[in-house]
């Protein structure tokens, strides 16, 4: 680090460090403090190819929407000086002062989106977020939130219910066979309160290296069916209108109606809320952190009276019995 800092500060003495909590990422935050000025260290390992790739993206996303400005970098050693941007996430600012003062930044937010979707054209050398790479994350989805419930050092509290596995898996492939990659647009991918940081009045976006080109309501599914900040039913009905209507008539003629959005970012969720919990639950499988524990059962019970709405039978039974079991396990790990 001190080498890396060399290169950019005059001198470094009378630099300060902070080391900042992550939220579950591999990569490390720390704050510099140089005077008056501050500045953000992103380490992410030796040649990690998600630096380059954070770098490329920045470039592509900077005449869109605001993204926090790199002032030094070093590919090889894994280091990245960037422009602070505080510390209140929107989700911080939602938490705090409720639906109502957020809705500008929620708006400001879609409007981001709205240009990502118009301006960027997909390249075939994009991250495809498709059928396959969206089955792929159920499978880990499925793998971690078993491991977690069924990890060697506790009581097993359930046995696996194979033919409701095998009907949310029929279901699951029914609800991505009807995404259509001719429609795919431009994806942050990872579109939540916690990746909109809020610096003078205006939302920047990070955590965008791993964007790429997928359906138009991923995003959408992220922001308003947020696993950190659960919306409330008439402020994302409120929200996915904001959109449409401000939709350039291509998108809109794509997008049909605001009903018609609301369908397709509920289908969305149905994948995207269920391969966050299997996330959250890798969380304390790999790396031992629980910080994420307590967003699994929220998030499956929002999928399990979704999938309900949906009348996807196969995912609400499969959905439930997960539930009951993370419940059981909760109680006995109490007791």
């Amino acid at each position: 680090m001190d080498e890396f800092l060399k290169s950019y500060f005059p001198s470094i003495k009378n630099l300060k460090k902070e080391k900042l909590p992550g939220d579950g990422g591999h990569r490390n935050y720390t704050r510099i403090r140089s005077g008056t000025k501050t500045f953000m260290l992103m380490y992410c390992g030796k040649r990690d190819s998600s630096l380059k790739n954070f770098i490329e993206i920045q470039k592509k996303l900077a005449p869109l929407a605001s993204v926090p400005e790199i002032f030094h970098k070093d590919l090889n050693q894994g280091f990245l000086l960037l422009e602070d941007l505080g510390d209140q996430s929107l989700e911080q600012f939602l938490l705090q002062n409720g639906e109502k003062s957020s809705l500008p930044f929620y708006h400001q937010a879609l409007m981001y989106l709205i240009r990502f979707q118009n301006k960027i054209q997909p390249q075939k050398t994009d991250l495809i977020f498709d059928k396959k790479f969206f089955l792929e994350e159920n499978e880990m989805a499925i793998h971690h939130l078993q491991t977690y419930i069924h990890r060697p050092s506790k009581k097993k509290t359930a046995l696996w219910d194979k033919s409701s596995l095998i009907n949310f898996k029929k279901d699951m492939e029914k609800i991505l066979t009807g995404f259509k990659p001719e429609d795919y647009v431009y994806c942050h991918r990872d579109y939540h309160s916690r990746n909109l940081m809020l610096k003078k009045g205006k939302i920047t976006l990070i955590d965008f290296q791993d964007a790429g080109s997928g359906p138009w309501y991923y995003d959408l599914a992220s922001l308003l069916y947020d696993s950190y900040v659960p919306l409330s039913s008439s402020y994302k009905n409120q929200l996915s209108v904001f959109y449409f209507e401000n939709l350039p008539p291509g998108l809109k003629k794509e997008a049909h109606s605001p009903s018609h959005v609301q369908h397709m970012i509920k289908l969305q969720f149905l994948q995207r809320g269920f391969k966050a919990c299997g996330r959250f639950s890798a969380f304390k499988n790999l790396d031992q952190k629980s910080t994420h524990l307590k967003y699994i059962l929220p998030t499956l019970t929002l999928l399990k009276n979704s999938a309900l709405e949906l009348s996807y039978s196969g995912i609400h039974k499969y959905i439930s019995h997960i539930t009951t079991a993370l419940e059981e396990l909760s109680i006995d790990e109490k007791n």
